[in-house]
């Protein structure tokens, strides 16, 4: 698995349309071959700091988005509408549930589910 985080700083003047811009482009990057999951979170304290996250099922597949107009078009209402853009582009080997008791092991950490 492929994730894809962005992490943007918005204009507070640019705020309602950068929300208008993500939910329209969400809609056709979940359209995208190989995209499993895409979701914009709005950080807890600070209302203009926004964290995308996209995960893609192999990294071919996320790097063909990379080469399509339609992420070109998602850079741009980034940039026009950020103040500070970060893209990380991260391959994960395996995705883990905890279960309760490895949370409540004093940190041992022994337990997967």
């Amino acid at each position: 698995m492929t994730c894809m985080t962005v992490i943007a700083k918005i204009k507070p003047e640019k705020r309602n349309e950068f929300l208008d811009a993500m939910r329209s482009l969400q809609k056709e990057r979940l359209a995208e071959p190989g995209i499993s999951i895409s979701q914009v979170y709005e950080d807890w304290e600070d209302p203009y700091r926004f964290v995308l996250m996209d995960e893609w099922e192999t990294e071919d597949d996320m790097q063909r988005f990379l080469g399509k107009e339609s992420f070109s078009v998602l850079m741009g209402a980034l940039r026009t509408l950020g103040a500070e853009v970060e893209v990380k582009l991260t391959r994960l080997v395996e995705k883990r549930r905890f279960g309760s008791a490895a949370l409540n092991d004093g940190g041992q950490g022994k337990q997967f589910n």
